[in-house]
């Protein structure tokens, strides 16, 4: 079923209870449900070299403001794997911001009680904010919109799935 799309009405997906019982990837039983909100994807018109200003961020920020849809999903599907997934990734962005914040806070300590300058303590100190920079990725890939596939319909009316597995689709459908 690569590249097919199934809508769910909005008022529906924000409803507990009024979605499927299969998890949408995979299609297999759900052992938990989610509740989130999924945005619509804006188009900002206009150049993004030429609004490279303050102003011109602002303005672009607002016009995405204005474009973009949420709705609230109630009840999302999550298969064994899913929300093995999400945990894992969760607890991978954790483990790096925790761990960054824990190095960039120990390189300081060491600088100020030996109060000597050293090279070496460049390394936990730019590793940490490596990791804390690093941790965003697992974050995003563990978030339930990225997981679920969904997304809102550019009119705020549907939840669009992306791709999902046929057990999913054919409970929507009936």
């Amino acid at each position: 079923m690569a590249g097919d799309e199934v809508r769910i009405p909005a008022e529906s997906a924000a409803v507990a209870g009024n979605l499927p019982a299969a998890c949408a990837a995979h299609g297999r039983p759900a052992v938990r449900s989610a509740d989130f909100a999924v945005q619509s994807r804006a188009q900002v018109q206009g150049s993004r070299v030429l609004n490279a200003n303050v102003l011109g961020m602002a303005a672009r920020a607002g016009e995405r403001a204005r474009q973009v849809q949420v709705t609230r999903v109630r009840g999302w599907p999550l298969c064994r794997s899913c929300a093995r997934r999400r945990s894992a990734l969760l607890g991978l962005a954790l483990l790096l911001l925790g761990g960054g914040l824990v190095s960039i806070a120990v390189a300081l300590l060491i600088r100020v009680s030996t109060g000597e300058q050293s090279a070496v303590l460049g390394v936990p100190l730019l590793g940490g904010f490596a990791a804390v920079l690093a941790a965003v990725l697992p974050f995003s890939w563990g978030s339930l919109p990225r997981i679920s596939r969904a997304r809102t319909s550019a009119d705020g009316r549907f939840v669009l799935v992306a791709d999902p597995h046929p057990a999913f689709a054919a409970q929507v459908r009936s």
